[in-house]
């Protein structure tokens, strides 16, 4: 299993991003079943939606959550209530970890699942212990 970021889902969106092209090429290799399964959480899906509607507008954020509502390979977490109580505990502990809550929910799903690795252009993954790809 691999998680997807919310700096990954950005960049396969949006063509003159500067991964766009390497975020496409790693999708394609997802969908290609390298890497396992694809894996995303509810608020990577928020954080994303909310950041293509301020930066690219409506159409593009309901776009977006249209097709990966849609896609058979990709699979959406719930936060939940044990989840968040985690995340919040790691957003508190964070000293030296860059990033938002919604980074520290994903860390705490990915342990929880224990994923080890993320789709992700952001260091922060790479700072709380986890594998950057590509």
């Amino acid at each position: 299993m691999i998680f997807v970021d919310t700096s990954a889902w950005y960049a396969a969106e949006v063509e003159d991003d500067v991964n766009h092209g390497k975020a496409r090429n790693f999708l394609f290799q997802l969908a290609q079943g390298k890497h396992g399964v694809a894996i995303t959480s509810d608020y990577v899906l928020d954080e994303t939606m909310t950041l293509l509607r301020l930066r690219r507008g409506l159409l593009d954020a309901v776009t977006f959550i249209d097709k990966i509502k849609k896609s058979k390979s990709i699979r959406i977490f719930w936060i939940n209530e044990s989840v968040f109580d985690k995340a919040l505990d790691i957003f508190r502990k964070k000293i030296g970890v860059s990033g938002s809550f919604t980074d520290c929910t994903s860390f705490a799903l990915m342990n929880d699942l224990s994923i080890n690795a993320a789709f992700t252009f952001g260091g922060h993954f790479e700072q709380a212990g986890f594998q950057k790809l590509p």
